[in-house]
C-alpha cells in the first residue's frame, strides 16, 4: 500500500534529478579546486598591491619625517642664530644708546672749550693810546698799554680772567635784578662778571681810587654798555673822610696802609666813603672786597648793610703777608667775619669749588679768595652749587 502524498491531488510530479542547492553545491565542489587558487591569488595579488602601496607610503612618511627632522634642525639652528643675532643687535643698541648719550654730552664737553677757543684767538685791540681791549668771557676789559707784563697776563688767561674760581663763584651767586658793589674794583675784570649777572635791571657800584685802572674801568664799562655799572672815586673804609692812598708799581697792589718800600711808587689823597652810606636803599646782595689789608675797615663801615641784608655774600681777599703788614692776625681776621655772623669758604681758583675753612688751615695760604655767606642761607646753597 503507497503511502499517502503531500502534494495535492491532480498536482505534477517533480521532474527527477538534482535540486538547484544540489546543483550549486555541486558546482562548488567541481569548481573549487580551480577557484580556489584563483581567489588566494586575486587576494595575494591585491594584498600585494596594499602591501606595496603600504611600503611605498612608510617610505614617503619616512622620508618626509627627515625632511621634517632637517627642518626643524634647521630651525632650531635659525632659532638659536637669531637668539645670538638678538643679542648681538641688544648690545648694538646699547652702544648705540651709549653712543648718543655720549653725543648729548658732546656739545657740552666741546662747546665750552671751542667758545674759549674762540674768544682767546681773537687778537688784541689796540682801543686807543692808553689802552689795549682783550676779549674775556662777558665781554671787553681794557689794560694800560704801559704795563706790557699786565697785559700779558690778562692775554695769557683763561676767558674767566686772573682770578677763574672767583668769577664762577660770583656767578653762581649773583643773580638778576641784585645790587653789588665791587670795592677795589681794579680795571673791572670782576665788575665785569658781576655786572653781566645782574643785568640791566640790576646794580653795579665799582669802586677804584686809583685813576690809571679806574679810566680803563670806565672804558670797559662804556664799550661793553654796562649802563646801569656805577664807577665811583673813592675808597671804601670804616669812616667817611679823606685819607693817604698808598700807590703801588704793581696794578693792583694800592691800599690805604702803608706798603713795603720797595712797592710803593706814591701817595695820593682819596676820599673816604661807607658802604652803609652809599648802599642804594641799604640794599647790597654780594660785595667783593679786594683792598690789600684793609678788609675789616670795610666790614666796619657795613654793619647797617649786614644787619639789613640777612643773605648777604661777601667775598674777601684774604692774605697773611698784608694782616702782618697791618697789624692783624689771621685769627682776628676770621674773628671779625664770624661775629657777624658769616661762615667762611675757601675758593679753589682752579676748579671753583668751595670748601669750608678757618683762620689756621688759611694762614698756610700766600693769598686766597674767602667767601663769606650765611649758614643755612640761600647764598650759602647757591655757593656750594656745581
Amino acid at each position: 500500500m503507497r503511502a499517502p502524498s503531500s502534494q495535492p491531488a491532480g498536482a505534477a510530479e517533480p521532474p527527477p534529478g538534482p535540486t538547484p542547492r544540489r546543483r550549486f553545491g555541486f558546482a562548488r565542489r567541481l569548481l573549487g579546486p580551480v577557484l580556489s587558487p584563483m581567489a588566494h591569488y586575486v587576494r595575494r595579488y591585491l594584498q600585494a598591491s596594499v602591501e606595496h602601496e603600504l611600503r611605498e607610503t612608510r617610505g614617503h612618511l619616512h622620508a618626509l619625517s627627515a625632511d621634517l627632522q632637517a627642518v626643524q634642525h634647521r630651525l632650531d639652528l635659525s632659532l638659536r642664530q637669531n637668539d645670538r643675532l638678538a643679542a648681538a643687535l641688544a648690545r648694538l643698541e646699547a652702544r648705540a644708546e651709549r653712543s648718543g648719550e655720549a653725543l648729548d654730552v658732546l656739545p657740552g664737553l666741546f662747546g665750552p672749550r671751542f667758545d674759549e677757543l674762540e674768544i682767546k684767538l681773537r687778537p688784541l685791540i689796540h682801543y686807543d693810546e692808553e689802552s689795549v681791549a682783550i676779549r674775556m668771557r662777558e665781554g671787553y676789559v681794557l689794560a694800560p698799554r704801559a704795563l706790557p707784563t699786565f697785559v700779558t697776563m690778562l692775554a695769557n688767561a683763561t676767558s674767566k680772567g686772573l682770578e677763574p674760581g672767583t668769577s664762577d663763584v660770583l656767578r653762581r651767586l649773583v643773580r638778576p635784578g641784585m645790587a653789588v658793589a665791587d670795592v677795589g674794583a681794579n680795571i673791572g675784570l670782576l665788575t665785569l662778571v658781576m655786572a653781566c649777572a645782574v643785568g640791566s635791571e640790576g646794580k653795579v657800584i665799582a669802586f677804584e681810587p686809583e685813576a690809571t685802572p679806574r679810566a680803563n674801568l670806565e672804558k670797559m664799562k662804556h664799550l661793553n654798555g654796562l649802563a646801569w655799572v656805577e664807577v665811583r672815586d673813592q675808597a671804601v673804609g670804616a669812616k667817611a673822610g679823606r685819607l693817604t692812598f698808598h700807590v703801588s708799581e704793581i696794578i693792583g697792589h694800592s691800599s690805604l696802609y702803608a706798603l713795603p718800600e720797595a712797592e710803593e711808587a706814591r701817595t695820593i689823597e682819596v676820599e673816604v666813603v661807607r658802604l652803609d652810606d652809599v648802599a642804594p636803599g641799604k640794599r647790597l646782595d654780594v660785595v667783593k672786597i679786594d683792598v690789600e689789608g684793609a678788609e675789616l675797615d670795610v666790614l666796619a663801615g657795613m654793619k647797617g648793610v649786614i644787619a639789613k641784608n640777612p643773605d648777604l655774600a661777601i667775598l674777601a681777599e684774604f692774605g697773611p703777608e698784608h694782616l702782618k703788614r697791618v697789624g692783624q692776625t689771621p685769627a682776628q681776621w676770621f674773628k671779625a667775619f664770624a661775629d657777624a655772623g658769616f661762615k667762611p669758604y675757601l675758593i679753589d681758583e682752579a676748579t671753583s669749588a668751595c670748601a669750608a675753612t678757618d683762620a689756621k688751615a688759611a694762614a698756610k695760604l700766600v693769598s686766597a679768595n674767602i667767601a663769606f655767606v650765611r649758614p643755612g642761607g640761600d647764598a650759602e646753597r647757591r655757593l656750594l652749587q656745581r
